[in-house]
């Protein structure tokens, strides 16, 4: 550079630019275990959603004590926001007794906060009543007061057909009422058929179904195996019994595996005796599938009474478990139904029963007069032995 020359240096501006606030509160869904029903405790949880910056601070209590036995989780950021959670163990005996939980999370900009509410299952007092004036029309009225929680349904049957609802039926909105035991619910259905539909042999049924209200769960029984010489074949039998409602879902296992086509299987359709439902189902197989070698066969039964920890009934038999099987008249009262539905299943084994039926019959009668004759012997002939 020659000396008398001059640079020019470049002019920095410093700008000030404002940052925009962007921190925002946390929004808490308070959230609940649905778990076991027999447990003593309760797992209550608090999500924080939607907050910034990370930093959040939660605090539980109690009917106003605080708790601090608690576990908080780190946040997880996602879009520029984030999400947090904190857990607590409380005794069961606390939530029935109504006592109050809060969860409350905090942050910089704010709080938000969980309340914890259990609704109780409540079923209903069912009352039908039915009016006849002799006209054209016959109403029949069915009333459920005081259940919970809010969601219900009716459904009206005409000799166990549904009737659908937007041929004869009406409904009321469901009210409530509050209670010390919280809210119960009543609510109404009508149905309205022509005279000439209500004869002696029609039966109508009103049902209600409220959620969570659970029926009786299914007994299960896996009977004896059924031999069919003829064929080489094998039937299994599991008969479930006694539940309600009448959706059921029965599926067979093969050493734990899903039985697949090699088998056959058939469950009926439930039968309704005494309010409650009962089905059967089979699993057919040949001679060498049933005397393979420790397959053991399953039944399982899925119904919508069974709970969240128990999910399904399971009963199992094998070749060589069933040689020591004890059967056991356990009076299942099996309903006259069943034969009828099953008439068509039946008449296809007749010929395969009709021989060892016969041979069994004549072996019968033939022990029984060599037994008279021999009796008849001994009485004439006192000392003659045979």
């Amino acid at each position: 550079m020659s000396a008398g020359s001059h640079v020019a240096c470049p002019t920095l501006t410093a700008h000030q630019q404002s940052v925009p606030d962007t921190s925002s509160k946390p929004t808490v869904f308070p959230l609940m275990q649905c778990g076991s029903e027999t447990a003593n405790t309760v797992t209550l949880g608090c999500l924080a959603t939607g907050f910034s910056p990370s930093s959040v601070t939660y605090a539980w209590s109690k009917a106003g004590t605080a708790l601090t036995d608690f576990i908080q989780y780190p946040p997880v950021e996602k879009s520029g926001v984030y999400t947090g959670i904190s857990q607590i163990k409380v005794n069961k005996e606390d939530l029935d007794a109504k006592q109050p939980f809060k969860c409350i999370a905090s942050n910089t900009a704010g709080e938000g906060e969980g309340i914890f509410i259990v609704t109780r299952k409540t079923s209903p007092t069912l009352k039908v009543f039915s009016s006849c004036d002799g006209g054209e029309e016959v109403s029949f009225s069915c009333f459920a007061k005081d259940f919970a929680p809010k969601q219900y349904e009716f459904k009206w049957l005409k000799n166990d057909g549904v009737i659908p609802h937007d041929t004869y039926v009406d409904q009321t909105p469901a009210k409530e009422k509050k209670t010390e035991n919280g809210t119960l619910y009543s609510a109404a259905s009508f149905l309205t058929v022509p005279a000439s539909e209500w004869t002696q042999d029609t039966k109508y049924v009103c049902e209600f179904k409220g959620k969570g209200m659970k029926g009786p769960r299914p007994s299960v029984f896996m009977l004896p195996p059924l031999e069919h010489t003829r064929k080489e074949m094998v039937t299994l039998s599991c008969y479930v019994k006694d539940f309600y409602p009448k959706e059921v879902y029965v599926s067979w296992l093969v050493d734990d595996e899903k039985a697949d086509s090699k088998y056959g299987f058939h469950t009926t359709k439930p039968v309704e005796n005494q309010g409650s439902y009962s089905a059967y189902s089979q699993l057919s197989l040949s001679f060498e599938q049933w005397n393979k070698s420790d397959a053991v066969f399953s039944c399982v039964v899925y119904h919508e009474s069974l709970t969240n920890t128990t999910k399904a009934i399971v009963r199992s038999i094998g070749s060589k478990t069933s040689q020591n099987i004890n059967l056991v008249n356990l009076n299942m009262n099996i309903p006259e139904t069943y034969f009828t539905q099953w008439s068509d299943a039946l008449e296809a084994e007749k010929d395969n029963m009709a021989e060892p039926a016969l041979t069994f019959i004549l072996l019968f009668l033939i022990t029984l007069l060599f037994t008279i004759a021999t009796t008849a012997f001994k009485v004439m002939n006192p000392h003659v032995w045979i």
